[in-house]
């Protein structure tokens, strides 16, 4: 079900991490399958805007069911990581209205570079996007505009992308030591995960480096110790603002929270909602 894009697989998050990807795909799924504050905040946007909703960074697809409910009638979804796709691949199949919907071709998995959209080949305007945790993951502004530039010619004239990521209120404010982030069971044993960061600003945004170590118990007893590194970028919002422009688009709506709260200092969410620059409020 996953199309190739032949393109090289530098999107993926778990490249060069030294761990099997797959296992790392099944932590991913440990810690973010829990989150559900925003699924009602994808539906009504699913169902607000006409179109086909690209699903950027979509990992193993834990958005998709919201989409649907919300009557898109096509959801292209893309990732740069292959373990992640095929996570993807298995929700979909255990769900029957995603299969129903794969097998229609109304959804759709794709391996390809954020970077690079236009390679998709998408004929139909997309009236929703959604960048959701994306953002982070991009090495700076060459690259974020790199892939606004792209998103701009697939979104159609009334169409909407959503850039999603940590607000404010959740940026760390100091370098983090190592320390327990999360316990949490995974096939009968105890996942322990710890992490640590270190900040740095730069002109453009807030850089982090940050690491985890995840510690799985193996059924024999014996630990295995799966160490992670990240290079985050969470921009600041006037240069997020100007990347917008420059990709010949506009930020229309900003919200605090998926429960639409306004943005300010506090907020743990910053949602950007962006129309292409000729689209006029009304």
């Amino acid at each position: 079900m996953v199309g190739e894009s032949g393109l090289p697989g530098s999107a993926d998050i778990f490249a060069g991490q030294g761990a099997d990807p797959d296992l790392l795909a099944e932590l991913y799924d440990l810690e973010h399958d829990p989150v559900t504050a925003d699924l009602v905040f994808y539906r009504e946007m699913a169902s607000r805007l006409d179109g086909a909703v690209l699903d950027l960074g979509c990992g193993s697809g834990r958005l998709f069911r919201a989409f649907l409910e919300g009557g898109a009638h096509r959801i292209v979804a893309v990732d740069g990581s292959a373990a992640l796709l095929r996570r993807a691949e298995a929700r979909v199949a255990a769900d029957p209205e995603l299969a129903a919907a794969a097998a229609s071709g109304a959804l759709s998995l794709h391996l390809a570079d954020l970077r690079s959209l236009p390679r998709l080949r998408i004929k139909e305007g997309i009236g929703l996007v959604v960048a959701a945790g994306v953002l982070p993951h991009l090495d700076g502004p060459d690259e974020a505009l790199r892939m606004l530039t792209a998103v701009r010619p697939l979104l159609a004239v009334d169409g909407r992308l959503v850039i999603d990521d940590i607000g404010p209120g959740m940026l760390p404010e100091r370098d983090l030591p190592l320390s327990v982030d999360w316990r949490r069971p995974l096939h009968g044993r105890e996942v322990v995960r710890r992490s640590s960061l270190i900040r740095r600003e730069a002109p453009e945004g807030l850089r982090i480096a940050y690491s985890t170590i995840t510690d799985t118990v193996r059924p024999d007893g014996t630990i295995a110790r799966l160490p992670v590194s990240h290079r985050l970028w969470y921009p600041y919002p006037e240069a997020l603002v100007r990347l917008v422009a420059q990709a010949d688009m506009r930020v229309e709506l900003s919200y605090g929270s998926h429960d639409l709260e306004a943005l300010g200092p506090g907020s743990e969410r910053r949602i950007m909602v962006v129309a292409r620059a000729e689209v006029t409020v009304g």
